[in-house]
């Protein structure tokens, strides 16, 4: 089980919980936060991820270089991740980014364009990669406007894992083609 279903279990063992001692308004409370903490675990987990293909694809296709792998982390890979995608209209949650094409194409027009006929032969494929964004954009959304206040009534728990779940595939996918 990995860290971001592991918070999801204990979230669920609280709200049981609550329920159980019948505590609706702490139930309604833990629900609210939860949500918010469990989409910054999502995106933060994809981040880490996405970094740690992309630092083992530059060591590979470098050879195993460690003066280029070093370069290109510290420059290109850990201070760029959140330019790597268009993450959806700012200040709008029903906006998210519709394709992962501004990433594909920093690998070149031939690689975007091979990953776009697959992509669009796949839509088990694009749906990942739309929940993948959405929980990109509902992040920023989060970190730039006011965490505390911000609300995400619009989207359950539930809901947000579901889109976590759907996001692994690409994940997933980004992997395999880097290899």
């Amino acid at each position: 089980m990995g860290a971001v279903e592991s918070i999801k279990e204990e979230y669920k063992g609280i709200v049981d919980f609550l329920a159980e001692q019948k505590q609706p308004s702490l139930q309604s409370d833990v629900n609210k936060y939860f949500t918010k903490i469990l989409v910054l675990s999502a995106a933060s987990y994809f981040e880490h991820q996405i970094q740690e293909i992309l630092i083992e694809f530059v060591s590979t296709t470098s050879n195993k270089d460690s003066r280029v792998t070093n370069f290109l982390k510290k420059k290109a890979i850990s201070q760029q991740y959140h330019t790597f995608f268009n993450w959806g209209e700012k200040n709008n949650p029903e906006k998210p980014g519709k394709n992962a094409n501004s990433f594909f194409s920093l690998f070149g027009q031939e690689f975007k364009k091979d990953l776009n006929e697959e992509i669009n032969n796949n839509v088990e494929l694009d749906e990942s990669i739309k929940a993948f964004l959405e929980i990109g954009h509902l992040r920023n959304l989060l970190v730039h406007s006011n965490f505390a206040a911000y609300s995400l009534d619009f989207k359950t728990s539930d809901e947000i894992f579901t889109l976590y779940d759907k996001a692994s595939t690409f994940i997933r996918f980004i992997e395999e083609k880097l290899k």
